[in-house]
């Protein structure tokens, strides 16, 4: 019998899925005139705009990239605590060009790969010493990661839905 890796566990599924979000996001914004984008939704994502994403997800690619130099390239096992359920605050996004965000959100996305790409099966493996959870390796930082493209992947498609139908604030 052959050993089949669940998706969230093959480094290759992984690798495809982060290469795929950034592009994936940047579609969910074609055709969103721009007054749109600021604004707020009710129900399951209330608080968030569409403007809010891009922002949110490159601040969470920054501390992501950290936590993988800081296990794979230094001799510190301490990694920072990147908050993936944050709710950014609204000043520290409302003055930014959403395209200038997603550029760079698809930018450091290709940085977080390309530094995967070369890793070995071991490296996978390597830990980081997260302040709240222990030890993570390399392979649960990056499915959370591909964990996290997904929920603001949907994110963006409810709130697409929601402006379409209306329902925005």
């Amino acid at each position: 019998m052959r050993f089949v890796r669940q998706a969230g566990s093959d480094p290759a599924f992984l690798l495809k899925a982060l290469g795929e979000a950034a592009g994936e996001l940047q579609h969910s914004f074609y055709g969103i005139p721009h007054r749109e984008l600021q604004r707020e939704v009710t129900g399951a994502d209330e608080g968030w705009c569409l403007l809010a994403i891009p922002y949110h997800v490159l601040q969470v690619e920054k501390g992501v990239q950290k936590q993988l130099d800081t296990i794979l390239n230094s001799r510190v096992s301490e990694i920072r605590h990147v908050d993936l359920d944050d709710l950014p605050f609204r000043e520290d996004f409302i003055e930014d060009d959403y395209e200038e965000l997603l550029d760079e959100f698809h930018y450091l996305r290709r940085r977080t790969a390309y530094s995967l790409w070369d890793i070995d099966e071991r490296d996978w493996q390597r830990k980081g010493i997260h302040p709240y959870r222990g030890e993570m390796t390399v392979l649960e930082i990056v499915r959370e990661l591909y964990q996290h493209d997904l929920e603001h992947l949907w994110q963006a498609r409810r709130i697409v839905d929601a402006l379409a139908a209306g329902t925005a604030r």
